[in-house]
């Protein structure tokens, strides 16, 4: 699952997940993002830091504590650098990142855990 309010980061990432056999659901709010996690269940979430309705750094322990794998992007590192482990990442992106450096960090996370990724 995306949650970012970059209509085009979605797309690009919906686009090379699913090229990869993934099932993707996306969301450009953490309002409907909460929506669609309910319903699809995800086993990795994909959250931008800074949305337009709250942070993302808030909702990842929710997402933690139904056993999901969370990776952070933002465009902001430095701020975020010293704290995106204890507000519940399993990893993280620096904005602009390459859809590799994505792909690296799900499977290095995917070899670490027994789920199926969505």
């Amino acid at each position: 699952m995306i949650i970012d309010d970059e209509a085009d980061i979605r797309f690009l990432l919906k686009r090379a997940l699913s090229s990869h056999n993934y099932t993707v659901s996306e969301a450009e709010n953490l309002k409907k993002g909460l929506d669609v996690f309910n319903q699809t269940k995800p086993d990795i979430v994909v959250l931008d830091v800074n949305l337009p309705d709250g942070s993302g750094t808030y909702y990842a322990r929710k997402f933690k504590n139904e056993n999901n794998i969370v990776i952070f992007i933002s465009a902001d590192h430095d701020k975020l650098a010293d704290s995106f482990r204890e507000a519940g990442a399993d990893g993280f992106l620096k904005k602009p990142f390459i859809i590799d450096q994505l792909l690296e960090v799900i499977t290095r996370l995917h070899t670490n855990t027994t789920s199926t990724l969505n």
